[in-house]
């Protein structure tokens, strides 16, 4: 089965300014650099990194990544592709270190999906029995929020509801979805039993609207305003802080050097799989959904990152 989001890469323009911004001031966790990529991880997180930045010409979305529970569901997984006419690639060789067999698609809009089991793992003692620490166990060493552990991503689809019949294909349920007449016009879509692993919205085009990283609760998503107000990248913070009606979230948006999107997040539910989605209306998602309360949505929100070009075809040519 597939289990979780386990990684993002992100396309940046320059890999400096983005290290200051995401290490200096928001607090990741820095675990490697090469001349091209910089990898980070938060801090309660066991698998060696979960965010790859790449410095690209262009930003854009550079992939996403799903963890699957083996080596034999990614193929159950390739199977399932070809079955529904979509191309995949393996990759048994990663450019990006720690990483075992990965299978890449592009899903039916285009997104940039890999499929993997096998990733590094945080060592937390000298052998399979007896501890040293935890990895939440540095806090000496940690600065910024810091980032606990990553949760979702949005992405912009032009139809959910064609979108949604790929990731329910895969074994994704809804938490929570919002109906627009005959048409979905947004669904909370998961692996595991919080509100979303993966968020469907209606959009012209496919995209990616944010990434959503957890801290711990309510005051380290107010104090990640202060840190860039103070670190003198006040106009980084875009939306919020205030709390979503949809997944009970409390939130605070903030663009990184390069416009990427970032949710600070804390506070949403866990509910189980099997229990039927929860409905809302356009009308009470505009209402209260989007926004229990807190300040009014920037316009600037509509705005979104492009996904890269340069990935398998996202169907079979026969």
């Amino acid at each position: 089965m597939i289990l979780r989001l386990g990684q993002i890469e992100l396309f940046v323009t320059n890999l400096d300014a983005s290290k200051h911004f995401y290490v200096d001031v928001l607090g990741f966790t820095e675990v490697e650099r090469t001349a091209q990529s910089l990898y980070l991880k938060a801090v309660d997180e066991f698998d060696r990194y979960t965010l790859v930045l790449t410095e690209k010409k262009e930003a854009a979305l550079g992939s996403f990544g799903l963890r699957v529970s083996s080596p034999e569901h990614l193929e159950f997984l390739e199977k399932k592709h070809q079955e529904m006419g979509i191309e995949t690639e393996w990759v048994h060789d990663s450019p990006h270190p720690g990483r075992g067999s990965i299978l890449r698609v592009a899903e039916p809009d285009g997104h940039p999906v890999e499929f993997y089991h096998d990733m590094e793992q945080i060592k937390v003692g000298q052998g399979v029995l007896g501890v040293d620490a935890l990895p939440m166990r540095h806090t000496h060493l940690q600065n910024g929020i810091p980032p606990v552990r990553i949760d979702h991503m949005n992405i912009r689809v032009p139809s959910v509801d064609n979108a949604l019949d790929y990731w329910q294909e895969i074994g994704f349920s809804i938490s929570e979805y919002v109906q627009d007449g005959d048409e979905k016009y947004a669904a909370w879509t998961r692996a595991k039993t919080s509100t979303h692993d993966v968020a469907l919205v209606k959009h012209k085009e496919a995209s990616l609207h944010h990434i959503a990283y957890v801290v711990d609760g309510v005051a380290a998503v107010v104090r990640t305003a202060d840190l860039l107000a103070d670190a003198g990248y006040r106009d980084a913070v875009e939306y919020g802080p205030g709390r979503h009606g949809v997944t009970n979230a409390f939130f605070l948006y903030i663009k990184d050097p390069d416009g990427h999107r970032i949710e600070i997040y804390s506070g949403d539910y866990n509910r189980d799989q099997d229990l039927p989605p929860i409905g809302w209306t356009k009308e009470q998602y505009m209402e209260k959904g989007r926004l229990w309360w807190g300040p009014s949505v920037p316009e600037s929100f509509v705005e979104t990152t492009p996904i890269t070009k340069d990935w398998v075809k996202p169907k079979i040519t026969n």
